[in-house]
């Protein structure tokens, strides 16, 4: 191996925007990263307005499988593989059960949680602490090692997660294993019950008041503040020297030039303004019409589009007089939109917002300004609006319909932090705006905080380092006939696939991608360059409402348009895997759906294989899935019209082989990832009745061997 080869390198695979972002294409996520930040995988980041891959050259595992293992059937069977994969989709994420504050006070285990669920927040930058809901906007699980926190006076406080996520401490956020005794940590309380806020809404709702002029008994405050009004006015005379002591008054001790008197005079004059079409503030609506832009950003467009969607009543720029202020503070602000009845300002944030210091300090101090006047300020970055609509309207909807929130918090002291030797499924929340929240009573952050961290610090680059020409000869010195990329999604290191593929070719090896499909048209083409082979590996059948729960995307369309390019565009093999996941994944109709578009779009010589669920993997609340659910699958495939179907993971059943479609004997006798008998002739026909299988290949016989290696 070279020591002195470069780590990291430009990928191919991306696009500069006119907003000084670079969008990476390598996969459907097609993540806009700003200049220093990496995208959802963590592997891809921008560096001088280019997109680097950071893992190229570094390999963290290596294997030597059977190709059955992919599982693959009808590309060179009976072949030996090398398995690599590099590091990247790193979730930040906690075990199954961890309890997750809501943003009603509730709470919820964390695998339960789904892409537009609210959660219990803060605005943490002003030491504050102002609570504020954050929406949900991805959700994600992975296998990884899990770590022990003991907090409290005795340590009788503890939660799990992995070892790289965020917690808040007095020193600001640290990762979980840089966590070290004595290192403070934030335990929040929720002070309020569901039946302590039920109780306090109907109390106010009916409490009683009495009018002490009248003696009028009142039920309701608004009815209370209504009749008062009138009833401690009516017949009210003025007498002339009483109004000359007024005009005295209002001359010389004018009570409009104490802030908080004017404050409260001017929300009045504002409220009735927004319900008395004959307030005099209404004949100046034309000219401040004419003084406001005149051509608001589509950016703003959006945003009031999904306002007008969800009925919110908003205002367009609107003017925002400041009383109170701090140093630097302007007179007024003009809000990109407002809800002036919830006092709200939302804010659409460009790049210059993120990457200009000095935008940054004064968005700060317009912020702190508004919010001294009464005013909550949301703060929306423009590629939420168009890669989030739907979350947007959740987080804009809790902001005007705000809850009773209240807390206990302390800071506690760390006693101990170290893995517990335990490798489990764990689960990972992304949220906007806040990026943070409450997990088992600690406040951590999301992904999105290691994003934000200087690149050399937020991700570690680790494994083997290797170059192209290293990954092949390792392969043949270890007898593989191909590389598979696989462990974790190929498509995110596809440039480093790439060179390895290319020269893999030169030394007579071929290529295989393990792939969820999630890509776009640019990857498809980088892959018709040193692909050869490639399974596509749906789960629970690509239903909407399992792949957006379970995986944390929006719909597995980009998937079935990823098979489509490769059918188009390229030569490369396919074959596809379903993971039937008993009770949330193994729906029939969506079974029968997947297999109708593999046989329209593919045809009915794909092969199809649908893997049993082992709970000792994955999703430990669910049972093994039953032999019978992947039968039934197997025989919808067969109704389908599809010729090659298998089961997956129960080795010794009948429907492992492969049968011949003429006469249905058995053509190819398997049990789990080995081949018994082979009953093809040379050119893979069916010895029995001729029949051609469509197999890429002769059977390959090879000793097995094993090789794993972890950096």
């Amino acid at each position: 191996m070279q020591a002195n080869y470069p780590i990291g390198k430009e990928a191919e695979l991306f696009v500069s925007l006119p907003n000084g972002r670079v969008k990476c294409t390598a996969c459907a996520r097609l993540c806009e990263i700003p200049e220093g930040k990496s995208g959802l995988c963590g592997v891809r980041g921008v560096v001088n307005n280019r997109l680097q891959l950071f893992v190229y050259g570094r390999v963290i595992a290596g294997h030597v499988d059977p190709i059955e293992k992919k599982p693959v059937t009808h590309y060179r069977p009976g072949t030996e593989i090398f398995s690599i994969s590099t590091t990247g989709c790193n979730w930040l994420c906690h075990p199954k059960g961890a309890k997750i504050l809501m943003a009603n006070g509730t709470e919820r285990n964390v695998e339960e949680i789904t892409p537009g669920d609210s959660l219990w927040s803060y605005e943490i930058e002003d030491n504050s602490f102002k609570i504020v809901p954050s929406i949900v906007t991805h959700t994600g699980t992975r296998i990884a090692e899990i770590y022990e926190v003991r907090y409290g006076s005795r340590g009788e406080g503890y939660f799990y997660a992995t070892q790289e996520h965020p917690v808040l401490t007095q020193s600001g956020w640290r990762q979980l294993n840089q966590l070290r005794k004595g290192d403070l940590v934030l335990k929040v309380w929720y002070q309020n019950t569901a039946e302590w806020k039920a109780k306090r809404y109907d109390s106010i709702k009916n409490s009683s008041f009495s009018c002490g002029i009248c003696g009028y008994k009142i039920v309701g405050f608004s009815a209370w503040n209504a009749h008062r009004g009138k009833c401690y006015t009516k017949g009210l005379k003025w007498t002339a020297s009483h109004m000359a002591t007024i005009k005295e008054r209002m001359l010389n001790n004018n009570p409009m030039k104490d802030p908080a008197i004017a404050k409260k005079v001017s929300e009045t004059s504002k409220s009735r303004f927004l319900t008395d079409p004959n307030h005099p503030w209404h004949r100046n609506i034309e000219r401040l019409q004419v003084w406001l832009h005149r051509h608001p950003s589509e950016s703003q467009r959006l945003l009031y589009k999904i306002l007008e969607e969800i009925g919110a009543g908003y205002a367009p720029e609107y003017r925002i007089k400041v009383d109170q202020k701090v140093d630097g503070s302007k007179s007024y602000y003009i809000a990109d939109a407002a809800i002036p009845e919830s006092r709200l300002d939302i804010e659409v944030d460009g790049w210059w917002h993120y990457n200009s210091d000095q935008v940054a300090q004064s968005d700060s101090i317009r912020d702190k300004t508004l919010k001294l006047n009464g005013w909550d300020v949301l703060r929306i970055s423009g590629s939420y609006l168009y890669n989030h609509p739907e979350e947007v309207k959740a987080l804009v909807i809790e902001r005007i319909t705000p809850a009773i929130r209240k807390n206990k918090r302390a800071w506690l002291e760390v006693k101990s932090v170290r893995p517990i030797g335990r490798y489990e499924q764990v689960f990972s929340i992304e949220c906007i705006p806040n990026h943070n929240y409450v997990a088992d009573g600690i406040l951590v952050h999301n992904c999105q905080y290691c994003q934000n961290y200087d690149i050399s610090q937020r991700r570690k680059v680790e494994g083997v380092e290797m170059t192209p020409q290293d990954v092949v000869q390792t392969a043949a010195s270890y007898g593989a006939h191909g590389i598979a990329y696989t462990y974790n999604e190929p498509s995110i290191f596809i440039e480093f696939a790439k060179d390895c593929g290319i020269e893999a070719h030169k030394k007579g090896l071929f290529n295989i991608f393990v792939s969820n499909g999630y890509d776009t048209v640019e990857s498809v083409g980088l892959m018709d360059k040193f692909l050869d082979c490639i399974t596509i590996d749906f789960k629970g059948s690509g239903k909407q409402e399992f792949v957006r729960r379970y995986i944390g995307i929006p719909s597995a369309d980009p998937i079935f348009q990823t098979l489509k390019e490769i059918r188009d565009r390229t030569k490369i093999h396919i074959e596809i895997t379903d993971l039937v996941v008993p009770k949330v994944g193994d729906d029939l109709d969506s079974a029968r759906r997947l297999c109708k578009f593999v046989y329209d779009e593919l045809g009915p010589d794909t092969p199809i294989h649908f893997l049993r669920f082992h709970p000792d993997y994955k999703m430990m609340e669910f049972d093994n899935t039953p032999i019978e659910t992947l039968e039934k699958h197997h025989a919808i495939a067969k109704q389908e019209g599809l010729r090659f179907a298998y089961l997956g993971n129960v080795p010794g059943h009948r429907l492992e082989h492969t049968y011949c479609p003429e006469c249905n004997s058995i053509a190819i006798e398997r049990f789990g990832y080995n081949i018994g008998a082979w009953n093809l002739d040379v050119h893979n026909r069916c010895k029995n009745c001729g029949y051609p299988l469509p197999i890429f290949g002769k059977l390959h016989r090879s000793k097995r061997t094993r090789f794993q290696f972890i950096h």
